[in-house]
């Protein structure tokens, strides 16, 4: 009888130690994505922040040369134009980088919770055949 509940005794450490361990890797895995993220938006930050300079800068530009020419009003109205739609692309490609990140952040928390409830139905079943 002291055996057996020393074998259970060292397997309830063992599954404790193991989650314990798997826990800190999750940890490690999930910081690792959150700073990806950080860096991710930070960057698509500053890449809004350069096309929307880039843009302050044409408009100045087109109010120094206002000229009645319609060619050079039609090459810069076409130029802003496709600033534009380039920064729409920019935008949305790191919305959706930015959404895969998300999606797999809450995969990952997701998957931690299924472990922690396994845990946790293992710790009660090892209780269980203790407290007979």
């Amino acid at each position: 009888m002291e055996n057996a509940l020393s074998k259970l005794w060292d397997m309830y450490e063992q599954s404790k130690r193991n989650r314990i361990e798997d826990n800190l890797m999750n940890s490690f895995a999930v910081h690792k994505l959150t700073q990806e993220k950080i860096k991710l938006q930070a960057s698509y930050d500053k890449l809004v922040g350069d096309v929307q300079a880039l843009l302050d800068e044409n408009e100045r530009r087109a109010q120094m040369e206002r000229k009645p020419d319609e060619s050079k009003l039609q090459e810069k109205y076409d130029m802003v134009k496709n600033l534009t739609v380039s920064q729409a692309s920019v935008i949305r490609n790191m919305k959706l980088k930015l959404a895969e990140e998300k999606t797999k952040l809450q995969a990952h928390i997701d998957e931690l919770e299924k472990v922690v409830e396994q845990t946790k139905a293992k710790l009660n079943g090892i209780k269980a055949i203790l407290d007979e």
